[in-house]
């Protein structure tokens, strides 16, 4: 088993306009942290393959310090599963902020996979998730409907991927890609609830396909769930080659987020009907999702940072 930590001190940019840590610079310090990990086991490069969680359980604010810490769980021929945990420092107390699990794949210079040296033998629990991985994405590339039709509420998000936003080896690095994800989604919540929200977490992501330096990035979100102060937000993500056309599925995943007020306390929100049998079967499944990640939040929140 192999560790890494490192720290990040709140700054005004690294914050919204009331106060907290954007949810997207949250996650994007997540996946930075486990990918400085999976840099020293892979000795060269490697993408994130997908994302089992990642919850944002406490707000950071202006001022603080989170220490972030990854930890290898589990490798297979050419790919690590890393768990990360946020810890929040105020003054002498820490207490856990937000944790995740994701896998990486080691790539060579043409991005193909490539053999990890590092061996940390999985257990029986590491070897179901990785199945339920290749299921998940088995399922998301067989999905080819674009999730904006026949959904009620919905906004699409378009962007040029400069080499700001990538590795050396042409990719868009997938911190930067939370962070746009959060933005984009995160507008998408503003918008229905016509107010503040905060993000909660995103649920599992599979990466089909990378998103390459000078492609245009599509992200489809819409609304997929609504409860009395939350809600849950789904996204597309595509890569689109300017000079071709051609529109490459990326990834398909969901934000959570709560409404709040001025004062920072959950608000209700209105109830959203399903206005296609589409729809009404995305909230269907995304219902049965919520009850399985809320339950898993649960438990998780029992972690300690130590």
């Amino acid at each position: 088993m192999y560790k890494t930590e490192t720290y990040y001190s709140v700054f005004p940019w690294h914050t919204n306009h009331f106060g907290s840590l954007h949810g997207g610079i949250y996650m994007s310090w997540l996946i930075d942290t486990a990918g400085v990990l999976m840099s020293s086991l892979s000795q060269g490069n490697y993408l994130l393959a997908s994302v089992d969680y990642l919850f944002l359980f406490k707000p950071a604010r202006l001022g603080d310090v989170v220490r972030v810490v990854a930890t290898s769980k589990a490798t297979w021929r050419t790919s690590v599963e890393i768990e990360v945990r946020g810890c929040v420092r105020r003054g002498e107390s820490e207490e856990l902020g937000a944790m995740g699990l994701m896998s990486y794949v080691a790539v060579d210079e043409n991005n193909r996979p490539r053999p990890v040296t590092e061996v940390i033998e999985p257990d029986e629990e590491a070897q179901q998730r990785k199945r339920k991985r290749l299921e998940r994405k088995r399922s998301v590339s067989e999905d080819t409907q674009e999730l904006l039709p026949g959904m009620t509420f919905g906004r699409s998000y378009v962007r040029t991927i400069y080499p700001e936003h990538g590795f050396g080896n042409g990719i868009l690095y997938a911190g930067k890609m939370y962070t746009m994800l959060d933005e984009a989604l995160a507008i998408v919540a503003k918008l229905y609830t016509k107010g503040n929200t905060f993000t909660a977490g995103a649920g599992s992501a599979d990466f089909l396909v990378p998103v390459k330096i000078g492609d245009i990035l599509e992200i489809q979100g819409a609304v997929e769930y609504t409860g009395n102060s939350s809600l849950d937000v789904g996204a597309k993500l595509y890569a689109i080659n300017h000079f071709t056309g051609v529109k490459r599925l990326v990834s398909r995943t969901v934000f959570s987020f709560v409404a709040i007020d001025d004062q920072g306390k959950p608000r209700s929100i209105p109830k959203l009907e399903p206005s296609s049998e589409y729809e009404r079967k995305v909230m269907e499944q995304r219902v049965k999702e919520r009850e399985e990640r809320l339950k898993l939040a649960k438990s998780l929140q029992q972690t300690t940072c130590q």
